[in-house]
């Protein structure tokens, strides 16, 4: 269920059991801008079908915060969407554009420690059709700053630095 913060802003809550993190929806009078895709294509789902039940703009852009997997492996999910990258994530998300998901794979993955316990189990549960899954690229990637008009709510993505690696 979504959490509503105000009148155009929400949340999707964390779940450390999936390790799902939070995931944001800003609301503009034109179009939504989603933060993060989720941590498979299972909880960019679960996300969607809780934004289908508001009455909003549709989803325009989703904005990948940083590079964990858990943040961007939901991105295929997102057809209709625009998603944005900063020029540091996008190097990563070329990284696990390489990576195959069959079942050996992951295993060899998980062996060398490219991957963790946990990630391998998200993979597993909640990505359909992982022999044939392919992380999409990203449409937009920027560097210092970028500007998005949703309609009368304007938002300024920012490369900075931060504590969460």
């Amino acid at each position: 269920m979504l959490n509503q913060i105000n009148q155009s802003n929400y949340y999707l809550q964390n779940d450390d059991a999936k390790e799902r993190p939070a995931l944001g929806l800003v609301c503009g009078d034109k179009y939504s801008l989603m933060i993060d895709a989720g941590n498979s294509t299972q909880h960019a789902r679960d996300f969607l079908r809780e934004v289908k039940a508001l009455d909003v703009p549709p989803v325009k852009y989703v904005v990948i915060t940083h590079g964990h997997w858990d943040h961007f492996l939901g991105m295929n999910e997102f057809e209709d969407a625009s998603i944005i990258v900063n020029s540091l994530t996008n190097g990563t998300i070329k990284q696990w554009q390489r990576y195959s998901f069959d079942d050996d794979s992951i295993q060899r993955y998980r062996d060398s420690s490219l991957i963790t316990d946990q990630c391998v189990e998200v993979i597993m549960d909640e990505i359909p059709d992982r022999e044939s899954f392919k992380l999409v690229s990203p449409d937009i990637v920027f560097q210092n700053q970028l500007t998005i008009d949703l309609g009368n709510k304007v938002c300024l993505l920012e490369t900075i630095q931060g504590t969460h690696r």
